[in-house]
């Protein structure tokens, strides 16, 4: 959430404060009592009140003041302005008091040789014209808020309506629909958790259709053997006969458990990944260990490690997991090999890459993303198992950052069945 809020702060201190002192500044430059004319207007001023002092009648100076003239000149007596004791000293010794109102600016001056007060006022639109000026750039200051935030908010609610029509489609039923995200997205973080989630929902969904598929079409066999067998028996008093079947029965009962013991694994395994405790795991002396079970093998099983040159590699995960996998990707190249296994191991500059080679037959490249989902087997089915080898290896590498690839080996001619762990994750010794 820090792409949304960050953003949000820069936005309102840019309004307040840019805004505002910009038009702070607009105000002070275009307000209609500019700081020069002012000091212009108490000039004349008072080079007038010195000069109403000198002549013998000030009031008939006045009487021909001009009526056109901007500003207003007035005669009264001294008594008729009372003043606090704290202006009148200076006001009587000569400085000029100047007043501000709604009516505009009155600059007042005594005339010592008259006993009398000239007033000068500059009119009364001016106070007028400045509270236009205010309100119009107090006007632009809120609508220029009004604006920033809405400049702000207009692709936030854009990538928010496109996150609720998104969901609306996934939640109808369309669980290829994804969010192309951007990186210019306030809300990038909850568009990449949401594609996050639907891949994992859509995963699930489609795990529970291959249990389907699979609990429906490999426990029917063993169910179909399982009726005719005890319906044989019910047939039947031979003893040698009755023992003979009894033991099919049993044998197709632990078929039919194993089968379900393996869909039962598979279902939870997402769940234990989820939790497992992640410790650093030395990943080639795990690999040696997996390899050393399988030492009287028929299969020769050959390592080459001429694509690095370190001993020892560790990586944040479980390792009962990582064996798991291992495990299983050494009995799925030993199940398809005709002789010979070779696991390679290479490092890049960003990961190291784990393969398992084989001299079988291969797999068919329309093939390749079949045999990584659950339940489903290669070209080969008659190969024993229920197909979960590779789609659990790949499970358990995705829970560790790495990526399961299916290519064919160019060394042995078979399958070459990869798993890369990314640099992020690991450490070299």
């Amino acid at each position: 959430m820090r792409r949304l809020a960050i953003p949000l702060l820069l936005v309102v201190l840019i309004a307040l404060f840019g805004l505002g002192l910009a038009l702070d500044s607009l105000f002070e430059r275009y307000s209609f009592e500019p700081a020069d004319e002012f000091s212009q207007v108490e000039s004349f001023a008072t080079g007038f009140a010195q000069t109403l002092n000198s002549v013998d009648s000030p009031e008939t100076v006045i009487k021909h003041w001009p009526q056109s003239s901007t500003f207003v000149a007035t005669i009264e007596n001294k008594n008729d302005l009372p003043l606090p004791s704290a202006l009148a000293g200076n006001f009587e010794s000569g400085e000029a008091l100047v007043l501000e109102s709604e009516q505009g600016i009155s600059m007042h001056y005594y005339l010592p040789s008259h006993n009398k007060v000239l007033t000068i006022n500059t009119g009364s639109g001016t106070g007028k014209q400045n509270r236009g000026v205010a309100l119009l750039f107090t006007s632009l200051f809120y609508a220029g808020t009004l604006t920033l935030v809405l400049l702000w908010l207009t692709p936030l609610l854009g990538r928010l309506g496109l996150l609720r029509t998104t969901a609306k489609s996934f939640g109808a039923g369309q669980l290829d629909r994804r969010i192309t995200t951007s990186r210019f997205s306030y809300i990038q973080d909850i568009e990449n958790d949401f594609n996050r989630m639907a891949d994992k929902i859509q995963l699930l969904i489609n795990d529970n259709k291959l249990l389907t598929s699979a609990v429906s079409h490999d426990l029917r066999t063993p169910l179909a053997r399982l009726r005719f067998g005890i319906d044989t028996l019910a047939e039947t008093d031979n003893p040698e006969a009755r023992s003979q079947y009894l033991e099919r029965v049993s044998s197709d009962l632990n078929e039919m458990e194993k089968l379900v013991n393996s869909l039962l694994r598979y279902a939870r395994l997402d769940n234990v990944l989820e939790g497992i405790d992640k410790r650093p795991v030395d990943l080639q002396g795990l690999l040696n260990e997996c390899i050393s079970q399988y030492h009287d093998e028929t299969i020769n099983i050959q390592m080459d490690n001429s694509g690095h040159n370190k001993d020892t590699w560790l990586i944040n995960g479980c390792i009962e997991h990582l064996a798991t996998l291992f495990n299983n990707l050494i009995q799925n190249a030993i199940v398809h090999a005709n002789d010979q296994l070779l696991i390679q191991t290479t490092a890049g500059d960003h990961s190291i890459e784990i393969a398992f080679c084989d001299d079988g037959p291969g797999i068919p490249v329309e093939l390749h993303d079949q045999v990584m989902k659950p339940f489903q087997r290669g070209s080969d089915s008659k190969r024993d198992g229920y197909g979960l080898g590779l789609a659990v290896a790949n499970r358990i590498a995705s829970h560790h950052n790495a990526v399961v690839k299916l290519e064919r080996c160019d060394v042995l001619g078979g399958a070459r069945i990869s798993v890369e762990f990314s640099t992020a994750d690991l450490t070299w010794i």
